[in-house]
């Protein structure tokens, strides 16, 4: 298969989809499904057009109501399918301001960078390493030609692997659905079985995004620790982390250890390793003292009571996170990076993101 993915913050994955034919500036949208006799409800405030474009329902399961896009893992939950809609409807916004749709999408990539950047980067990295980074940029991994991007192994393998630990049991999605398990959140289940079932996403599967950011005076739901410790059934937790671990082990990725001391960081082992472990973890972990899969070490350093205690990655992990979160971002398009580049605005966050595409449902 044919991989359309730059590697850079630009958001190809929104912008590799179908735009509107009626109004050629704006990305197509799909409709929630509703029944005739118009049930399943739509949420108040917010419009049928909440849903991924898809495909005809097909009996065949990689044709039926597929989302037409490139990258079709945004639509394997729930909260993934809101977001890219959120994306959708937020370049709609800025071309309703006036904009062409280059402006538009050019705006909406700088936001996203700032949101990456200044945003998501503080809150899972180590505040010293973000600003290291920020005002002298990497001292490690250097790029200076774009044409030769890519996304680093250590990254997307390892250290930015962190869902696992950030993920609640379950969570209260919407009104209609409460504690409710984070396996249960999935697309497909709520589309059907193949060939059969709703057209598109049933309308009462809307995201209710107050439950996870704080756009109201209610406190939205917060992430786990970020730490070894990993939430579901024991069977799920098991198969995640030999997924992680075996996938590492395959790639050839390097030890924990041998990355701290290439970093000229000392590195947690024997001892020190241990302690930064729950205690149920401790023995099996043994065998691994020196030499720690550098996906289980960066979750432990992240986690070590005395240095991050879960609040955000340790050194290795955020030294790894910061260097390719910046780099991926000065090579992107209309990089917020790039030595005098404007902008039309002084921030932007994930829940500035949501309000903007708000103001699509009217």
């Amino acid at each position: 298969m044919f991989n359309r993915r730059s590697g850079c913050l630009d958001l190809e994955s929104v912008y590799d989809a179908p735009r509107d034919p009626a109004a050629v500036r704006r990305m197509l949208l799909g409709e929630v499904w509703r029944n005739p006799l118009g049930e399943p409800a739509l949420p108040p405030k917010k419009s049928p057009r909440n849903d991924l474009p898809r495909q005809p329902r097909a009996l065949d399961p990689a044709r039926d109501r597929v989302p037409r896009m490139s990258d079709a893992r945004n639509d394997r939950s729930l909260p993934l399918n809101q977001l890219h809609v959120a994306f959708l409807k937020a370049h709609n916004a800025l071309v309703a301001t006036g904009r062409s749709f280059e402006a538009a999408r050019r705006a909406l990539r700088q936001r996203y960078q700032w949101m990456v950047l200044f945003d998501l980067l503080p809150k899972i990295a180590d505040p010293a390493v973000v600003e290291a980074v920020m005002s002298e940029g990497p001292l490690l991994w250097r790029q200076d030609r774009p044409g030769d991007i890519f996304i680093p192994v250590e990254f997307w393998a390892a250290a930015f692997a962190i869902a696992p630990s950030l993920a609640r049991p379950s969570y209260d999605y919407n009104r209609h659905l409460r504690d409710t398990e984070a396996a249960a959140l999935s697309t497909r289940a709520a589309l059907g079985p193949s060939g059969s079932g709703p057209d598109g996403l049933p309308a009462n599967l809307v995201i209710a995004w107050e439950g996870f950011l704080p756009l109201e005076a209610e406190a939205p739901q917060r992430a786990r620790r970020l730490d070894t410790t990993l939430a579901g059934a024991p069977d799920t937790v098991e198969a995640a982390a030999l997924r992680h671990l075996s996938r590492g082990y395959r790639l050839g990725l390097p030890s924990g250890q041998a990355v701290a001391q290439h970093l000229g960081l000392k590195p947690l082992r024997d001892d020190t390793l241990l302690a930064a472990l729950p205690e149920a973890q401790r023995v099996a972990a043994l065998p691994f003292c020196e030499a720690t899969p550098l996906w289980f070490y960066i979750l432990a350093e992240a986690g070590d009571p005395a240095g991050p205690a879960g609040k955000h990655l340790g050194p290795v992990g955020s030294r790894i996170v910061a260097e390719a979160l910046w780099t991926l971002a000065r090579h992107s398009d209309a990089s917020i990076l790039a030595p005098g580049e404007l902008r039309d605005f002084d921030r932007f966050t994930l829940s500035d993101l949501v309000l903007l595409a708000a103001e699509e449902d009217g």
